[in-house]
């Protein structure tokens, strides 16, 4: 039963998940042909000539037979693999480039440190003073100095070490928590698998959780002031990340798995697949921060529906298969939020703002549940579903229209060499309708209509 569990796991991520997109590109693709024109040799002899140095006979021929092959090679690319490659290859320069960017480049504005990023700070601190507590049982008074001490110590990170945090960003924050979090669930689960039942389970995963927690933070900080990913590719990690896991239990207990160990390394091996997947979609398209915050929070949405229909099913039989509902859920949430992010590109702004509103949305239709006194599964966890569900449409498309009309009209001015603008007001259609209409004594209407699309030229 464990090895039908583990392999059903397996697929049921693979092809979900990963799609046949992310594997099945080909000979030719838009990567393969960004990593044969960025060859050390093509680009040091390039770099050469456009400096104006004298290439030799052998430097000249190999230029030439390269630039040959360059050209067949894209000529031989689909035209989407094109359009991809002309989507990412300034983010693929950007992150191969290993050059550490100042805070003021890769953030507009000087860094300050947030109280949110001291709070969390302080937290994940706090976190590491109960596991150390919880390792070694202690107790009585220093069960609550030792927590308070690992927090403040954490705060005080540039002051103890102030070279490791010189020149940092938001996203090199950002990194570094995704890593602590993940390390913490990660490191725990590792724990699990070893410990299971056992009497010293607990302090076992506490132990390898903080450790996890660390390691996996400081590596995520320091290969982030390396290599520079966006924020964007940062929040999809994160994303599939804990997917991986999530999808992890559910196809355990759909198979009414009872072993610890194998929830443990269910949760560890779904977590790693799934950093593996949301790296390769990362390298498939340039996510921005608020692409992917909509991501997840689709991904929840869908999550909890598939819930709500998986309560009143088990409130009608005992079926297992009601938990692959909510994992089912979570996948096509995934599936829709990257196919509505391609040539979006959704802002902080916009991408925060709908998550706080969605949230809002959930609160709200969750106290009219309370309000009904419904104690129905479906009613309690759907209605602020479904609640949370249109408000992120109705946002998400009214930021796709903005977006979508500004990139149309920058479009249009950069091929043309005209200042061109375009502006959609469908509500003046309304206005219209409410407006007398007629001529004037002296012959002309004194109340001309609204336009509904107004286009702007400036030569």
């Amino acid at each position: 039963m464990k090895s039908k569990a583990i392999l059903f796991l397996l697929l049921f991520s693979i092809f979900f998940l990963n799609g046949a997109e992310s594997f099945a590109q080909g000979i030719y693709s838009a990567r393969g042909y960004w990593e044969e024109s960025n060859k050390p040799i093509y680009k040091e002899i390039k770099t050469k000539q456009e400096m104006g140095e004298v290439l030799s006979e052998d430097e000249l021929e190999y230029m030439n037979n390269y630039e040959v092959y360059l050209n067949t090679y894209f000529d031989r690319l689909s035209e989407t693999e094109k359009d991809r490659y002309y989507e990412m290859r300034v983010s693929w320069d950007r992150e191969s480039s290993n050059i550490k960017l100042p805070a003021s480049a890769a953030d507009p504005g000087e860094f300050e440190w947030r109280g949110r990023d001291r709070f969390v700070s302080i937290a994940y601190g706090f976190s590491y003073g109960l596991a150390t507590v919880a390792v070694f049982e202690i107790d009585n008074v220093p069960a609550v100095g030792i927590p308070l001490i690992m927090g403040g110590l954490w705060a005080l990170g540039p002051v103890i070490n102030p070279k490791k945090f010189e020149d940092i960003s938001r996203p090199v924050l950002r990194a570094g928590n995704t890593g602590r979090l993940l390390g913490w669930v990660y490191g725990g689960s590792l724990g699990l698998a070893l410990a299971g039942e056992s009497d010293s389970g607990g302090r076992i995963m506490a132990g390898l959780g903080a450790l996890g927690s660390i390691g996996l933070g400081e590596w995520a900080f320091q290969k982030q002031k390396m290599e520079n990913y966006s924020e964007g590719h940062i929040e999809t990690l994160r994303h599939y990340g804990i997917l991986g896991s999530w999808l992890a239990v559910s196809g355990l207990a759909t198979f009414e798995v009872s072993n610890l160990n194998a929830y443990g390394a269910g949760i560890l091996g779904g977590g790693i697949l799934g950093l593996a997947i949301g790296n390769q979609q990362s390298k498939n398209y340039p996510y921005t921060l608020g692409d992917a915050e909509n991501t997840t929070i689709l991904s929840l949405i869908g999550t909890g529906l598939g819930f709500a229909i998986a309560v009143e099913l088990l409130e009608e039989s005992s079926s297992s298969a009601a938990f692959l509902i909510p994992a089912a859920g979570s996948i096509l949430g995934t599936a829709f939020g990257h196919k509505a992010a391609k040539g979006v590109y959704l802002t902080k702004k916009q991408g925060s703002t709908i998550g706080y509103s969605t949230a809002g949305a959930a609160l709200l239709g969750l106290g009219v549940v309370a309000l009904a006194e419904s104690g129905s599964g479906l009613a309690v966890i759907g209605v602020p579903s479904a609640l949370a569900l249109i408000t992120q449409q109705v946002l998400f498309n009214k930021f796709k229209n903005e977006n979508l009309n500004k990139n149309l009209s920058q479009s249009l001015s950069s091929k043309s060499g005209l200042d061109f603008s375009l502006d959609i007001k469908p509500e003046n259609y309304f206005i219209n309708q409410r407006m007398s209409v007629g001529p004037s004594s002296m012959g002309f209407n004194l109340n001309p209509s609204r336009p509904l699309i107004s286009l702007n030229l400036k030569f």
